[in-house]
């Protein structure tokens, strides 16, 4: 939530991909990577990397977007500017009162809002449904039938 919120600040019409991508028209203008470590009832450490393609990174397996073509003239201190202040705002909410207060804005701002997804495995099948929300837990809901209810959870992904 806190990159779009701050690329959107600065004018892109980006939307999110479940569970960590930022898109642009369709294609990938960044990406989050999470680490966590430690005890999940205890202390725990997390660490976010966040990459944002500032120029055109050349031939990858999948359709890009770059800053420019966001609208954006690629003025890294302004863009980290903007992502530093949302972060801190979205971190600390989501500290305090965990995802369910984003569920309404992030589902608001999904590119596959009640689109036909396949979600892919490293392990088993891939699994086919309509994407129709995300839980108060940031799991993507899937509609595999006549009703919303199989919950996909990003540690499945």
């Amino acid at each position: 939530m806190a990159l779009a919120r701050a690329l959107r600040s600065l004018g892109a019409p980006v939307q999110l991909k479940w569970p960590n991508d930022v898109l642009l028209d369709g294609r990938k203008l960044a990406g989050i990577l999470i680490e966590l470590s430690g005890d999940a009832l205890g202390p725990a450490a997390v660490v976010v990397g966040i990459g944002i393609n500032v120029a055109d990174p050349g031939e990858v397996d999948q359709p890009i977007a770059t800053l420019e073509q966001a609208g954006i003239a690629p003025e890294r201190n302004r863009v980290l500017a903007a992502l530093l202040n949302e972060l801190e705002r979205v971190l600390t909410d989501f500290g305090r009162h965990g995802f369910a207060p984003l569920r309404e804005e992030w589902w608001r701002l999904s590119a596959h809002q009640g689109a036909a997804v396949r979600l892919g495995f490293s392990h088993g099948e891939p699994v086919d449904g309509i994407a129709c929300g995300v839980a108060d837990n940031g799991a993507l809901q899937l509609r595999r039938r006549k009703a919303c209810g199989l919950s996909i959870s990003a540690k499945s992904v």
